[in-house]
């Protein structure tokens, strides 16, 4: 979807999947591939993983019979990686985020703690997921307008923008060098 501009119009246009989801709402059917290799510390493109957990809500296959439907694995994964990395979601830059349908992109928001529970909408109206804004988020366009690559394109992205911002004066590495 690069260079193409989306308008309300074409938005609204798009054919109804299921109801609320629209086309648009959905990410890109998409073949491709992403590799990240991980290296020792001192190779030459240092980006350090500060922590990896993982959660899943309960029961994980059966989002009606939950105790609360809006828990999802980030809920829980999310407090642990902050206190294992030392950090916050205060301290983040920019944020990849698994963008598989629109709301996908609400509900994480909140539930990593960037917002509150039902803040999403007013954190994203305030400009604050685009670039130049606070926590500019999918910045190589995400699943929804880039490619699903089973999300690992966000990684690819998130090691090119930390790649970038610890070496002033190097250009982002071009879209589609690997």
């Amino acid at each position: 979807m690069h260079g193409r501009e989306l308008t309300h119009e074409d938005y609204l246009a798009s054919p109804m999947i299921t109801d609320p989801y629209r086309l648009l709402d959905c990410c890109l059917e998409t073949d491709g591939g992403a590799a990240v290799l991980v290296g020792p510390a001192d190779g030459p493109r240092r980006v350090r993983i500060a922590a990896v957990t993982q959660g899943r809500p309960f029961p994980a296959d059966d989002i009606v019979n939950r105790p609360d439907p809006l828990t999802i694995g980030l809920t829980h994964a999310a407090p642990r990686a902050w206190e294992a990395a030392g950090v916050g979601p205060d301290d983040m830059d920019f944020a990849q985020i698994y963008d598989c349908f629109t709301f996908e992109v609400l509900q994480q928001l909140e539930e990593a703690g960037f917002c509150e529970r039902g803040g999403a909408d007013g954190f994203v109206a305030g400009g604050n997921i685009e670039l130049g804004g606070k926590l500019p988020i999918n910045t190589a366009g995400g699943l929804l307008s880039e490619a699903h690559v089973i999300g690992l394109n966000h990684v690819v992205e998130a090691v090119r923008q930390l790649a970038t911002k610890q070496a002033p004066g190097k250009s982002p590495m071009p879209v589609g060098e690997q």
